[in-house]
């Protein structure tokens, strides 16, 4: 790595998107070996930042809720109840 992408990953850092610090060598590489426009670039960029940003909410609000387990809609076993439809459910 050179010193520009150590220098744009400080300043990554800097504006609080650490996420995309990291993650900004594989970026480029994908950049260039795909030969983005800066637009192509620029929204792989943001699209990766708002993902791991919405992961890590969600991630964070399981914890706050302290469920005993976690189970997802698709697990939801939709002839064990009475009180909803599938139709209801979806």
């Amino acid at each position: 790595m050179n010193k520009t992408v150590k220098e744009l990953q400080e300043h990554f850092r800097q504006l609080r998107l650490a996420e995309t610090a990291e993650e900004l060598p594989q970026l480029l590489r994908e950049a260039e070996k795909t030969s983005w426009t800066y637009l192509e670039f620029l929204e792989a960029i943001t699209t990766f930042e708002l993902n791991k940003r919405e992961a890590k909410s969600i991630e964070r609000r399981m914890k706050w809720a302290r469920f005993p387990f976690i189970k997802k809609l698709q697990d939801f076993n939709i002839e064990e109840q009475t009180a909803l439809t599938e139709r209801q459910l979806t």
